[in-house]
């Protein structure tokens, strides 16, 4: 594993998103479940999806605390065709575009690491006339040098967001 949205990312996510007590939330390729875990208190109910089994342990450990979440082992694709959501996140882009074809959410947003996904993730939500914006993320965290402070630079994150 090891990947995992950083909260700063989740912050800019969130409102995009736009979280409120009357959406159903689902966070498709879910890994660890840290952006479950943060958009949880704020939604009527909370999916962590995600096909890996290693993932769904992680994601169910970190997210027991919670009573309107519900972790599901399942392909994403599969997961969409069978429930309902008023927003969406996808944390992963395998298989992205057969998924934003079948997704009916209001609001979607998908963070992707490459320029290249990025782009064709945007030309596909054209295509279905959903596609916003692509909001490029760029964070540095401050560190000790030398008795001073310095800043490591995070890898960018392209959050590409739709709206029906």
């Amino acid at each position: 594993m090891g990947k995992y949205t950083k909260t700063e990312v989740i912050g800019v996510v969130f409102s995009k998103l736009k979280p409120d007590k009357t959406k159903v939330f689902a966070d498709i390729g879910c890994g660890s479940g840290a952006v479950t875990e943060f958009f949880a208190p704020y939604v009527k109910k909370a999916y962590a999806v995600d096909s890996s089994v290693e993932a769904i342990k992680q994601a169910q450990e970190r997210l027991k605390k919670f009573e309107n979440v519900e972790v599901v082992c399942s392909d994403g694709k599969e997961f969409l065709e069978k429930h309902d959501v008023d927003i969406a996140f996808f944390g992963g882009t395998k298989g992205i575009e057969s998924m934003l074809e079948v997704c009916t959410a209001e609001r979607v947003v998908v963070n992707a690491a490459r320029i290249d996904v990025a782009v064709k993730v945007a030309e596909k939500m054209r295509e279905i006339g959903i596609f916003e914006e692509i909001v490029l993320v760029n964070v540095a965290k401050s560190y000790e040098l030398a008795g001073g402070l310095a800043f490591k630079p995070l890898n960018p994150v392209f959050v590409v967001c739709g709206e029906l």
